[in-house]
């Protein structure tokens, strides 16, 4: 990935831990029907999606295609779009560094598998939104995450309480106050 967007890696660079509400983010630069695809991890809630279709030059402004793409997904996620501008200007300054955590690559490696399927499913039409088939990657349950979904956890950790899934989650009816 850092040979492909052109970064030359200073010779024993660390990367600094982040300080941001997630942390830090993950890339993998993949293949999928001859057409480059990143997928972008979150390293604490395996929250990810994909950006289908990156040429060169768009790697060269990996900051601002992962801004760009993770607003397009927090919205289509239906977060309130004030818990996404807080997070996106936690991300506004962001270094590259040589991926030091081998359980979100393991994860990666998962994920990337699970995207293929969804993009190359013969049941979804050609050229699928991706923003649809980001959503299905997050409702898969992880091992690592104890089998809970990644968008329930970047839901906790973004609006500060436990969300179940819309379906799951009854009706409310009424409203008690005390």
């Amino acid at each position: 990935m850092l040979k492909a967007i052109g970064v030359r890696e200073a010779s024993g660079a660390q990367a600094v831990p982040s300080s941001s509400s997630l942390g830090d983010w993950y890339a993998n630069l993949l293949v999928i029907s001859r057409k480059k695809v990143l997928l972008f991890t979150n390293g604490s809630t395996l929250y990810s999606f994909a950006v289908v279709g990156v040429r060169k030059k768009g790697l060269k402004k990996i900051a601002e295609l992962f801004l760009e793409h993770l607003r397009l997904n927090l919205d289509h996620e239906g977060l309130p779009a004030p818990i996404a501008d807080r997070l996106i200007a936690e991300y506004q300054s962001m270094g590259l560094a040589r991926t030091d955590n081998r359980s979100v690559l393991g994860s990666m490696n998962d994920l990337s598998v699970q995207l293929e399927c969804f993009i190359l499913d013969p049941r979804r039409a050609e050229g699928s939104d991706i923003l649809e088939i980001n959503k299905d990657l997050n409702r898969t349950p992880h091992k690592p995450l104890r089998w809970k979904y990644s968008i329930e956890l970047l839901r906790e950790r973004l609006l500060g309480v436990f969300s179940l899934p819309p379906s799951v989650s009854p009706p409310a009816k009424n409203v008690f106050l005390n």
